[in-house]
C-alpha cells in the first residue's frame, strides 16, 4: 500500500487555519474509528465464546448416528467462524523498518507500534516537528485516521463478516439437514 511521504502531505494541510472546527472534525473521526475497532473486538469475542460452546456441544454429539452429518457440518462451519473471529482480534503488526535513521513513508507517529521503535528523544523531536504551524498536526492526525480506517476495512471487519457468515451458514445447513431427515422419516 503506497502512502505519500510525510512532507508532501504536510503541504496539503499548510493553508488550513488552526481552529476548533477542524480539531473537532478530526477528533470525532478518530474517536469514531477507535469505537468501531472496539465494537469489532466485542463482536469477535461474542463469536469466539459462542463458537467455543457450540463446538464443545457438537463434538459431544458426533457419535450419535442421527446427528452425525449435522454435527460434522455445524462443527466444521463453527470451527471456521472461530478461527476467523480469532483473526479479527489477533494483532496484525509489523514494525516499520528504519533505514539510515529515516522514517518510512507509512510511519504513523500516533501508533505505538511505530513510534515504539524510536528513542524517547527522537520521538519527542518528531512530535515537535509534527506540531509545527504548517499543517503538520493535521497531516499527522489525518494520516492516523486513514491508518485506522484501512486497518478496520481490510482486516477487522472483513474477518468479522466472514466469521458471522460461517457461523450462520453452519447453523442453517445443520438445521436444513435435520429438517430433511425429519421429513424423510
Amino acid at each position: 500500500m503506497d502512502h505519500p511521504a510525510p512532507h508532501n502531505t504536510d503541504a496539503l494541510f499548510a493553508d488550513i487555519p488552526e481552529r476548533g472546527t477542524t480539531d473537532n472534525l478530526l477528533r470525532t473521526a478518530q474517536q469514531h474509528h477507535v469505537a468501531l475497532s472496539s465494537m469489532a473486538d466485542t463482536k469477535a469475542n461474542i463469536i469466539i465464546t459462542m463458537s467455543s460452546i457450540v463446538l464443545t456441544l457438537t463434538l459431544g454429539r458426533m457419535n450419535d448416528p442421527e446427528l452425525r452429518v449435522s454435527a460434522i457440518t455445524l462443527g466444521g462451519f463453527t470451527m471456521m467462524a472461530l478461527l476467523l473471529a480469532i483473526l479479527t482480534v489477533l494483532p496484525k503488526y509489523q514494525p516499520p523498518k528504519l533505514r539510515d535513521g529515516k522514517l518510512p513513508p507509512n510511519f504513523n507517529l500516533m501508533f505505538f507500534g511505530h513510534f515504539g521503535q524510536l528513542s524517547r528523544e527522537r520521538y519527542l523531536e518528531e512530535v515537535s516537528r509534527a506540531l509545527a504551524r504548517d499543517g503538520s498536526p493535521y497531516a499527522t492526525w489525518a494520516g492516523d485516521i486513514y491508518s485506522l480506517g484501512v486497518y478496520l476495512a481490510n482486516h477487522k471487519y472483513r474477518y468479522l463478516r466472514w466469521s458471522y457468515l460461517f457461523f450462520l451458514t453452519g447453523f442453517m445447513l445443520a438445521c436444513a439437514e435435520q429438517g430433511w431427515r425429519l421429513l424423510m422419516h
